[in-house]
């Protein structure tokens, strides 16, 4: 078998991703307000998660900040391109500081899931993330192992849960089920 040494490189820029939003927050009334906000700035919500496992705080958050006692996660029909993330990022951390006047523990992460992962940002730097640009990283969570998503070690544990675990799968699925569709 002989190697063709004329092979060439084709960049193609792959389908939009499936755009989601945690939100993490302590007054229902706030949580209604920011999905209208959030419906009016991106999208149409699809998909709201049932009350999730509360999202918990890292160590270094945890010296500064109250979690919320909710946790819901809002999957939007608008796809979104990967670069996109900088963009939602900026826009969540502007929307989640109107917001925390009226619920200081409101947290917004938005993220997007794929056929083979699903990718939150995040603002702060650690070993595992990517520094993408204008103070934004992203941080891989699951990847698409077997016909089902498998998390990473360095997730953090709301990722690890059940009801979370059974959420991105079924978003997966309705993702792979609709990705040609416009």
């Amino acid at each position: 078998m002989a190697i063709n040494p004329i092979v060439v490189e084709t960049l193609e820029r792959p389908l939009g991703a499936s755009f989601f939003l945690i939100v993490s927050y302590q007054n229902d009334d706030t949580y209604f307000e920011l999905k209208s906000i959030t419906e009016k700035k991106f999208s149409k919500s699809v998909y709201e998660s049932s009350p999730m496992p509360k999202w918990e705080l890292d160590d270094v958050d945890r010296l500064t900040q109250m979690p919320g006692k909710s946790t819901k996660i809002l999957s939007f029909l608008q796809r979104i391109h990967r670069e996109e993330l900088v963009l939602i990022k900026r826009e969540c951390v502007e929307i989640q500081s109107a917001l925390r006047k009226k619920d200081p523990t409101l947290r917004l992460i938005p993220g997007y899931l794929t056929s083979h992962n699903v990718v939150i940002s995040q603002s702060k730097d650690d070993f595992h993330r990517v520094y993408l640009f204008q103070g934004v990283y992203s941080e891989i969570i699951y990847v698409f192992r077997g016909g089902k998503f498998s998390v990473l070690d360095t997730a953090p544990g709301f990722f690890k849960t059940k009801e979370s675990v059974y959420f991105f799968n079924s978003l997966h699925e309705s993702y792979e089920y609709n990705k040609f569709k416009s």
